[in-house]
């Protein structure tokens, strides 16, 4: 895709510590997600039932474009908040920078609603076969506040407090930049 002159716009533009607070969460929703050892045959297993040769480059489980990451069915964070789910091979699927970015909070089945690509059908069953060998529920918080509760308390009191921080280096950033930003007038 080439780029246009009018992209230069998203750069023109106040930036934030606090526009990249999602960013933040999810690093504190990773760090509490479960995840799987890597087992190549697993990993396999799991791309074969997407319908898909794991010996062949493989493509978006969603459009069918090239692959370029891996997209997690289940979103680690719903509303800012660890949501059980983590990085288990039966989480992650083949995806192409798009859909990872533009699916956002969209189950697997809205965001191929909103494609229609024209093997719908066909792609719903790869889904469908390859969650049907989910062998563990997510971990949620009431599971984490029954085994650790006054770690995930204070994991959490951590979490208010980065977010807190982020707010008040904004502030000062306001401020010190409030100068700099005014036209500089002609000599």
């Amino acid at each position: 895709m080439a780029m246009r002159l009018g992209t230069i716009k998203k750069y023109l533009r106040h930036q934030s510590i606090m526009q990249r607070k999602s960013t933040f969460a999810n690093a504190f929703a990773s760090a509490l997600a479960p995840f799987d050892e890597y087992s190549p045959e697993a990993a396999a297993e799991a791309i074969r039932d997407l319908g898909q040769d794991p010996e062949d480059d493989l493509v978006c489980a969603y459009c069918g474009q090239p692959a370029a990451t891996w997209d997690h069915v289940f979103n680690r964070v719903i509303g800012g908040e660890f949501s059980g789910h983590g990085h288990r091979v039966r989480n992650l699927v083949p995806s192409c920078r798009t859909c990872n970015e533009r699916k956002g909070q969209k189950s697997w089945r809205e965001w191929l609603r909103v494609l229609a690509p024209s093997d719908e059908e066909t792609r719903v069953a790869h889904f469908e076969r390859f969650l049907s060998k989910v062998a563990i529920a997510p971990f949620t918080f009431d599971d984490m506040k029954h085994q650790a509760h006054d770690e995930l308390t204070r994991y959490l009191e951590i979490r208010a407090e980065v977010f807190r921080l982020m707010k008040e280096a904004d502030d000062l950033a306001t401020i010190i930049r409030s100068p700099a930003s005014a036209p500089k007038q002609p000599v």
